[in-house]
């Protein structure tokens, strides 16, 4: 049984929230574990690789949901009064804040994973499926570990801020490890699009919470 905190900080629907966002990456890459063994040819793996890759950002917690701080989506709230994110860096909501721009580059990096090239050049430049099976192998047992230690470390916290700094290093760690970007450098090609978002993706996330 999971311990009730004593304190209303950090907000304990928010760390069971978290919680639960750990489970659902250690069961996507459970899955994708699974589904790499039903791979038989590279195009089959390549579209397994840019799957589970849009499946990891959609479930990215950057939602105000996800948020200890966030005032208007706890019971009874009506507005942002209270809330201490806005009172240091303004209204989540707000066009241009870091919060926004971090949203923006996130939505971004998913369009230029929906437009990558690397899995439709394959067929000119046959990939070994055991080459794409090992990165994607390698990826999905990062996650597990990745999901793991988050989990953990929530759990631990002990202020809304901590939980902040704790999420953004969580986001910023799969991110910078994408499936079909790692995929892609395996087999050596460039995809400059995808990796010019995902760097920007990673700044912009790491700026939304520069106390982290």
């Amino acid at each position: 049984m999971t311990p009730q905190r004593k304190s209303a900080d950090p907000p304990e629907g928010v760390i069971a929230a978290l919680e639960d966002v750990a489970d659902r990456y250690s069961n996507l890459a459970g899955d994708l574990r699974a589904d790499l063994a039903a791979a038989g040819s590279p195009d089959e793996a390549m579209e397994l690789a840019g799957r589970s890759t849009l499946e990891m950002l959609a479930y990215l917690p950057l939602s105000p949901v996800y948020s200890p701080f966030c005032t208007f989506h706890h019971p009874g709230a009506v507005d942002c009064t209270g809330c201490r994110y806005a009172a240091r860096y303004g209204r989540c909501t707000e066009a241009g804040s870091p919060y926004d721009l971090a949203v923006d580059a996130h939505y971004r990096l998913v369009k230029a994973v929906q437009g990558h090239r690397c899995g439709r050049v394959s067929g000119a430049h046959p990939i070994p499926v055991e080459m794409v099976r090992k990165a994607l192998e390698y990826q999905a047992d990062r996650v597990i570990d990745l999901a793991s230690r988050f989990r953990k470390r929530v759990r631990r916290a002990r202020s809304s801020e901590e939980v902040m700094t704790v999420k953004t290093q969580f986001m910023i760690d799969l991110v910078g490890g994408l499936p079909v970007e790692e995929v892609c450098r395996s087999y050596g090609f460039v995809d400059q699009s995808l990796f010019e978002a995902k760097d920007e993706a990673l700044l912009r996330l790491s700026r939304h919470w520069p106390a982290g």
